[in-house]
C-alpha cells in the first residue's frame, strides 16, 4: 500500500463520527488477516485438472458427459451428423455402447444421464406432443418411467439400490418443474 492511501484513509477517518470510525477499523481489522489467509493458499488448491478429454466418435466437440459411476464409465449425451440427440455410455475401457435411442423417442432427443456400478442408464426422451419421460436401460431393455399425474419426467441419477432422483412438472416441459426422489420406491417431491 502507498502513502496516498493512508493519507485518503487518516482523512476520511478525521470527518467521521466517533462510531463511524470504530466501526471501520473494526471492519479493517477483520479484512486484513482474512486476505492474508487467502493469500496464503496455494495456486492450485481451487483448481481442477482435466485428466481425459472424449468425443463420441464421429461427433467433433457435440458430446456432453452427465455422470460417471465408481467403474470409471461415463453416461451422456451426443448430437450427431444430423444433430440429433442421442445417449451414450462410454466404459471404462475407452469403448463406446451403440447410441442409447428409447424406442419412443419420436423427435430426435433421448438424453442418457445417470448410471450405476451395475451399468444401469436412467434418462429422458422427447415426445411428438414435446413432452418428456423418463426411462431405465438395463441388459438392452427399456422401461419407461413417468411420475404419475406428471406431463412431463426427467430421471437424471440412479444409485445401485436403484433408488433415483430427476423433476417433473405437471403442465409440460416449459412449466414450473418440482424435483423428486425415488427411495426404496417412496417418492418424495419437493
Amino acid at each position: 500500500m502507498d502513502l496516498v492511501f493512508f493519507a485518503r484513509f487518516a482523512e476520511a477517518m478525521s470527518i467521521m463520527k466517533p462510531k463511524q470510525r470504530f466501526i471501520r477499523i473494526l471492519a479493517v481489522l477483520f479484512v486484513f488477516p482474512l486476505m492474508a489467509t487467502f493469500a496464503q493458499q496455494p495456486p492450485n488448491s481451487a483448481s481442477i485438472e482435466v485428466i481425459t478429454t472424449f468425443d463420441h466418435p464421429g461427433t467433433g466437440n457435440s458430446t456432453l458427459p452427465q455422470k460417471i459411476n465408481e467403474r470409471g464409465d461415463i453416461v451422456g449425451i451426443f448430437l450427431d451428423s444430423n444433430f440429433v440427440s442421442r445417449g451414450f455410455v462410454r466404459f471404462s475401457d475407452g469403448s463406446f455402447s451403440d447410441p442409447i435411442i428409447d424406442p419412443n423417442d419420436t423427435v430426435g432427443l433421448t438424453e442418457g444421464r445417470g448410471i450405476n456400478n451395475t451399468r444401469t442408464v436412467c434418462g429422458d426422451y422427447a415426445a411428438g406432443d414435446g413432452n418428456f419421460h423418463g426411462f431405465f436401460l438395463s441388459g438392452g431393455t427399456f422401461t419407461e418411467y413417468d411420475i404419475a399425474g406428471a406431463a412431463s419426467t426427467l430421471v437424471h441419477s440412479i444409485n445401485d439400490s436403484a433408488d433415483f432422483a430427476g423433476a417433473f412438472s405437471l403442465t409440460g416441459p416449459n412449466g414450473m418443474h418440482q424435483g423428486f426422489v425415488s427411495v426404496g420406491g417412496t417418492i418424495t417431491s419437493f
